[in-house]
């Protein structure tokens, strides 16, 4: 894999901290390169794995195997498909974050957060949760993007609620030249030691048997706000809820 530097990425800039963010953003782009190598090796190698041993099991044997044995066995390789292509994509966005840099508009993020809450409309109405958010600013971003990180983070919410239907909040605070948000749910928490790992890509800690998912969402969210310019992190108590901040530049 190839990635080319574009000449803007390292012209000489006068900001006295200039090789220091060089530096990071190189000990960044070595870091996930690394990690994709690790997950092309693994991740993306396990379902190809397991989809020719089927392949050569029915094809040695399918004589021995009644038709039902047959039919389980294309929906194995159905699902493995699935989780492959879930994966390739979801690979192929979180490289597009580093390599492919979007130009930035002042976005009103109350319209973003009412297109995420539109998007995830049958969830909501499922789980019977509800979403509510204040007054929310204008923030410079891509809208698309932003759109995701929100919906991600409320589908999030909704998926890991706990006995009681998720009800979530949405806020922000100004800080300084940053507006900071917080998505607040009434999930079911997260543990202390779970609360860094939760943001690397692929990373799950439940099986997909209790929670649907590829452990995509929350590392492509915040490969997206870090490439805005602000940070993310969680703060949580297992079996009370969770609390998302992120920061994003203000418009002003």
């Amino acid at each position: 894999m190839t990635i080319a530097l574009k000449h803007t990425d390292i012209m000489p800039s006068e900001d006295k901290n200039f090789p220091s963010e060089i530096e990071a953003a190189l000990l960044r782009l070595q870091e996930d390169m690394e990690l994709i190598g690790y997950i092309a090796s693994h991740d993306l190698l396990a379902p190809v794995r397991i989809m020719l041993q089927y392949c050569n099991i029915l094809q040695e044997n399918r004589s021995l195997f009644p038709e039902k044995a047959q039919q389980d066995a294309l929906r194995t390789f159905q699902v493995e498909i699935t989780h492959m292509r879930a994966l390739l994509e979801g690979l192929q966005e979180y490289i597009r974050l580093e390599t492919f840099v979007c130009k930035h508009v002042p976005v009103d993020t109350n319209e973003v957060v009412a297109a995420a809450i539109e998007m995830l409309a049958p969830e909501i109405k499922n789980t019977g949760g509800k979403v509510t958010y204040d007054s929310l600013p204008v923030v410079m971003g891509h809208r698309g993007r932003l759109t995701r990180v929100f919906s991600s983070l409320i589908d999030n919410a909704i998926k890991f609620h706990s006995s009681q239907p998720p009800k979530i909040h949405i806020s922000a605070a100004r800080k300084d030249k940053m507006w900071q948000f917080c998505i607040e749910d009434n999930g079911i928490g997260i543990l202390d030691e779970h609360q860094e790992v939760i943001f690397r890509l692929f990373q799950r800690l439940h099986t997909a048997e209790a929670y649907p998912g590829y452990g995509i969402g929350l590392a492509l969210s915040q490969k997206t706000i870090i490439s805005h310019g602000g940070k993310m992190w969680v703060e949580s108590v297992p079996q009370e809820g969770s609390r998302f901040y992120f920061t994003l530049p203000a418009a002003d």
